[in-house]
């Protein structure tokens, strides 16, 4: 049989081959390769051409690492033409040599497939990962030498994707450890295979202590039941999800209210791996709900404490109409009465001093048209019920109103209003040495109440005699205005008459309170209880 040769063998006889076009590496056209003879030949060109055309490089080096045989890829790899190739020693293209020659030592002290990665010196002066794949074979035109025929494998694409992958799965790990939300991995009975940072951080828990413990330890007993019922459906099938809230304890016992959402991963047979769940936190969200239920209930508790307050002030109020309806007859009569008082005293006073003073001034004119002599003591007379008439009207208008009371004159008004002459009754001041005022206002106030007093006790009580008095505790101011007159029996209307009211509307806008009894030795006493405010103690 005839001897088929190489693709190196046919690049060296430029005679009988001319290179392809455009192939600068020498390659010859296959359309110019002879014919084969027979089968056998034919098969064997067709295998020469695979190995010269593959698109793994292709090279095969003897015992001392020389280039023997290179395919196309091999020239493009290692950057150099096949002619320059043949017989260079292929250490000369490996950025690290001591590699190349472990590799070859192997070579030589094994007769199996011997693969090493190196770096391939490149043109471009960054190294090429690749893979050498040496078989041993024996050389029929070299008349039985040993070759290593090696595939060189460009590995720089598979590096890629591997750095690619790598980079994958750290995106991947930091999104699962870094998550905001908690993830945990459970087997199908539970036992959990994997926990990230914020499920550790959410229990307290470190990864170790969780990843000894299942769904029954870290779960509240009450919401085990239904997790694990439906972990169960989860895992047989029936369902491809759950979400459920529930309460998990924590290491230092803490109850947290989580909401979990699970799915199931299974294999290509469809047998349950594991489960994974996503756990976010919601226990602030269920304090809120509490405290928003809780303020809920409270309002709710208000609104109906205030809508019966409401109802009992409205029932007040409507008894505070009738009861004013019923005053404003009270109000008219006691203007009457008022009125009545005033002109029976102007009658019997002022204008008894005025007719009076009429009549010895018409004595005088007659006199004086007579020629008469006039009595000195008839002018002075004149005067003087003028005078008194003057004092009269003062008192009247002084008893109607005053309105210069003060703290430093309480005293004094209160002796004047006692001194005064229209009353029918007899009425003093008494004042205890401790007693003194600082409000202005409380002042006015009470001095009001008393006047208030006095006058019912002249027009109702039918009272010998009628007591002011004055006193201060550390705890309070008291004013009582006391007389001896007929008491509660027959004046039943006391307490709820008009001037009462006036003293005990008096009394509450000076923060004080009004009482009105009847002594057991009889009469009448009208009692204001002003209240002195704390001092607070001095700092030591």
């Amino acid at each position: 049989m005839k001897k088929i040769r190489t693709a190196h063998e046919r690049t060296r006889k430029p005679v009988r081959h001319r290179a392809r076009a455009g192939d600068s590496n020498g390659a010859p056209d296959v359309s110019l390769l002879r014919h084969p003879r027979n089968d056998l030949e034919a098969a064997i060109q067709r295998y020469v051409d695979l190995y010269d055309f593959a698109p793994i490089a292709y090279v095969s080096f003897d015992r001392a690492g020389r280039i023997e045989e290179a395919n196309l890829a091999a020239t493009e790899l290692l950057g150099s033409p096949r002619d320059l190739l043949i017989g260079r020693p292929f250490a000369l293209y490996v950025a690290d040599s001591d590699s190349f020659l472990r590799h070859l030592l192997y070579c030589r002290t094994s007769e199996q497939r011997v693969e090493t990665e190196l770096l391939l010196k490149s043109r471009k002066g960054e190294p090429i990962p690749a893979q050498l794949s040496s078989t041993p074979i024996t050389s029929t035109s070299k008349d039985g030498a040993r070759l290593y025929q090696t595939a060189v494998i460009d590995l720089r694409e598979r590096r890629r994707a591997e750095q690619a992958l790598r980079e994958s799965q750290q995106r991947l790990q930091a999104t699962y450890e870094r998550a905001p939300i908690g993830i945990v991995e459970s087997s199908p009975d539970g036992e959990y295979v994997g926990v990230n940072e914020e499920f550790c951080r959410f229990l307290g828990y470190s990864k170790g202590e969780l990843l000894q413990r299942n769904i029954k330890d870290v779960t509240h007993k009450e919401d085990y039941p239904r997790d694990i019922k439906l972990h169960r459906q989860l895992i047989a099938g029936e369902i491809p999800f759950y979400e459920i809230e529930k309460r998990y304890i924590r290491k230092d016992r803490a109850i947290v209210w989580a909401e979990m959402l699970r799915s199931i991963v299974r294999d290509a047979n469809g047998k349950p791996l594991y489960t994974i769940g996503a756990v976010h936190d919601i226990t602030q969200h269920k304090k809120a709900e509490a405290a928003l239920q809780k303020s809920k209930d409270l309002l709710g508790r208000l609104v109906r404490e205030r809508t019966k307050a409401l109802r009992i002030a409205n029932a007040e109020l409507k008894n505070e109409i009738e009861h004013r309806k019923g005053l404003e007859g009270e109000i008219l009569s006691i203007s009457d009465r008022e009125q009545q008082r005033l002109g029976q005293e102007l009658h019997d006073g002022i204008c008894q001093h005025l007719t009076a003073v009429a009549f010895m001034a018409r004595s005088v004119a007659l006199r004086l048209k007579n020629h008469r002599v006039i009595e000195v003591s008839d002018i002075e007379k004149i005067a003087e019920l003028v005078n008194d008439a003057a004092t009269d009207t003062r008192n009247l208008s002084r008893a109607l109103h005053r309105s210069d009371v003060d703290a430093a004159g309480l005293v004094n008004a209160l002796q004047d209003l006692v001194d005064r002459e229209i009353w029918k009754v007899p009425c003093r001041l008494e004042v205890k040495p401790s007693f003194h005022i600082e409000d202005d206002i409380a002042a006015a106030q009470l001095y009001r109440i008393a006047r208030e007093a006095v006058i019912n006790a002249n027009n109702h009580a039918q009272a010998r005699e009628i007591v002011i008095k004055l006193e201060r505790s550390r705890e309070r101011i008291v004013l009582r205005v006391i007389d001896d007159g007929i008491g509660f029996s027959n004046e039943p209307k006391l307490k709820q008459g008009l001037g009462a009211h006036i003293m005990k509307y008096r009394a509450r806008l000076i923060g004080g309170r009004l009482e009105i009894d009847s002594p057991k030795r009889g009469g009448t006493r009208v009692s204001c209880y002003l209240p002195l405010p704390r001092r607070r103690a001095p700092a030591k």
